[in-house]
């Protein structure tokens, strides 16, 4: 196949080039194929070399009763890269479960694994921070700006619980990368 592309692409330049003087517009058309090619070898370029960080999530919560609400936003653009699924990961004393979640629902992932997701999730938490409770995990889909909505239990105070966002990056030909962000309900 790539014998083929580069016989034609030869052909073209060859007879874009012995077609100039006769006829310029009929010798561009013969160079488009070149130029499609060097475009595209410089978006692949360009892709590899930009790079959002995870610095660039800028979150911001508002509270309603008792109510947070967890608004993101990619000051940067959204990573080329992401998976299609991003989590929240709350950490709650007693093991606590968070109420009333609303978030977009994740579209299209049936066929993901989502019990080996959320143990390497899980473990990717343990490396940055211990605990004796057991984070819970909603999936979010990632988007250049969202927002996930939920509600602690009772008795539980803010600064009582650890919240991280867990975005994930699924780069070509390497395994799936995570970046943590906390996210402070203080």
């Amino acid at each position: 196949m790539s014998l083929i592309l580069l016989i034609i692409l030869c052909g073209s330049i060859i007879t874009g080039i012995m077609i100039w003087e006769k006829n310029r517009i009929a010798s561009f058309l013969c160079f488009s194929p070149l130029f499609i090619l060097v475009m595209l070898i410089g978006y692949v370029f360009y892709q590899s070399l930009y790079e959002v960080t995870i610095d660039s999530l800028q979150l911001h919560i508002d509270r309603e009763y008792e109510t947070f609400i967890v608004k993101g936003n990619w000051e940067e653009g959204l990573d080329e890269y992401r998976f299609p699924v991003a989590f929240a990961a709350f950490y709650v004393p007693g093991n606590g479960k968070i109420s009333n979640i609303k978030r977009n629902n994740v579209k299209n992932t049936e066929e993901m694994d989502w019990e080996a997701l959320n143990l390497e999730v899980k473990k990717i938490l343990k490396e940055e921070y211990e605990s004796e409770w057991e984070p819970q995990i909603i999936d979010i889909e990632p988007d250049e700006q969202f927002q996930f909505s939920f509600t602690l239990p009772e008795n539980v105070k803010p600064n009582e619980v650890k919240l991280y966002y867990v975005h994930v990056r699924e780069k070509p030909m390497d395994s799936l990368e995570y970046w943590l962000k906390n996210i402070d309900l203080k």
